[in-house]
């Protein structure tokens, strides 16, 4: 069965990058908008605090958000607990975490949500653990996955009417392709650079796939590399959306 969100009664759509525990910054930027649907590309900040934290703070923004009618949607980065996204916590209108392959129903399209990566600094998390005791790495379970059965169901129920993509990271031929920016951490990390390439590989097949049963994407919004980028690639634009920054989506852009 295809996991759902459907939003209605709204008239702006934006993607964001990575916020990292900034839920209160994203939501006031959100709330300068009336009507409008946020969805937060991983990295959101789940699992570094106890439950209850989560909790109020998301019991707090819905109410803000609910004043202007505005939705804030998010799914799994590398760095965050995969486990606060099966449906555990407590719904709340106006906020969503969402597991990968959701599909978010809104006015404007239909978006196809998918999450995880690699965290290059894994191995300072796991010292961090150690020392601390609090969980802040969670292993292969960060990485994405590539899941045709998901695909096939979502391609039956949405023939062709998927028009947007949005995951965390990326697959190998946007940006970045090369890995000149992780170099100090590929030297500490033997086994990063292979990982990094199975990352990759993986949004790779979850690409060809898409392109094989969706004709209509136009779209792919990404974080991750907290940088902005915008490229096109087999005729669909690829934007890189940098931490916290709002990218509105206009349906007759090209």
């Amino acid at each position: 069965m295809v996991n759902i969100v459907k939003i209605e009664n709204t008239n702006v759509l934006a993607f964001s990058g990575d916020i990292h525990g900034e839920f209160k910054t994203i939501v006031n930027k959100l709330n300068q908008f009336t009507d409008a649907v946020l969805i937060v590309c991983g990295d959101i900040g789940m699992g570094f605090n106890k439950n209850d934290y989560y909790l109020d703070l998301f019991r707090h923004l819905n109410l803000k958000l609910s004043k202007r009618n505005n939705y804030l949607v998010m799914f799994r980065g590398n760095h965050d607990d995969p486990d606060c996204f099966n449906g555990s916590f407590k719904k709340h209108k106006h906020i969503h975490l969402i597991p990968d392959y959701t599909v978010v129903s809104t006015e404007q399209t239909n978006t196809l949500c998918i999450g995880g990566a690699v965290s290059i600094d894994r191995l300072d998390r796991i010292v961090y653990e150690h020392k601390n005791r609090k969980k802040v790495y969670w292993g292969d379970a960060e990485l994405p996955y590539f899941d045709e059965e998901k695909l096939d169901e979502i391609g039956k129920s949405y023939v062709d009417n998927i028009r947007i993509v949005a995951t965390h990271t990326c697959p190998s031929f946007a940006y970045p392709t090369t890995k000149q920016n992780v170099g100090a951490w590929l030297n500490i990390d033997k086994e990063l650079n292979q990982t990094l390439d199975k990352e990759r590989a993986i949004m790779d097949e979850i690409f060809f796939k898409l392109k094989a049963t969706q004709k209509n994407i136009t779209d792919w919004y990404y974080g991750h590399y907290h940088e902005h980028k915008i490229e096109v690639h087999d005729g669909i634009t690829f934007r890189l959306c940098d931490c916290g920054e709002m990218n509105e989506f206009f349906g007759n852009r090209r």
